[in-house]
């Protein structure tokens, strides 16, 4: 039960501060009024007999006191919605990060940026993933790059060391 009955006299302070005092509410209580002894009656003639009516009485009865002011009011708000391009990023950065198919990075690059700019136009969701893909993506172009520069320039370096090494030429 939320309500609380306190003695009269106190107070109590709600929990938002509020100082409740007691109220005092007037509710009837029945007290008997004092009965009039009769003499008996001689038999020929019936007395009247009297019963005590109740007199009301006004009595202090305390009023409940309520915690707080109102009930919380509890507001639901619509989520908005994951940009679909910020997933694509994130997935197409993964399975670039993961395989050696790094066109997949650039495309996931360029979902990636386009993502972002849809979430500040239309205020959508899915900006850590749009992030996480872009990263991922950059990543792996940058790594496969770097690898397919190094594995073509150990290549190129082993063909001109061994035109050097043979004679100059070529056949």
């Amino acid at each position: 039960m939320n309500t609380r009955v306190l003695p009269l006299g106190n107070t109590y302070t709600g929990s938002n501060g509020s100082v409740h005092a007691p109220v005092a509410v007037h509710a009837p209580v029945a007290v008997h009024a004092p009965v009039a002894v009769h003499s008996p009656a001689p038999v020929h003639s019936p007395a009247p007999v009297h019963s005590p009516a109740p007199v009301h009485a006004p009595a202090l009865v305390q009023a409940p006191v309520t915690y707080g002011n109102r009930a919380p009011v509890v507001v639901y708000q619509q989520v908005a919605p994951t940009n679909s391009s910020s997933i694509v990023a994130l997935v197409l950065g993964l399975i670039s990060f993961i395989s050696t198919f790094f066109l997949l990075g650039i495309v996931g690059i360029i979902f990636g940026h386009i993502a972002r700019s849809q979430i500040k136009a239309r205020g959508e969701r899915g900006n850590g993933m749009a992030v996480a893909g872009l990263w991922l993506s950059y990543l792996s172009v940058l790594f496969w790059a770097a690898f397919w520069l190094i594995y073509f320039g150990v290549i190129a370096l082993m063909i001109g060391a061994a035109i050097t090494a043979g004679g100059g030429t070529v056949s």
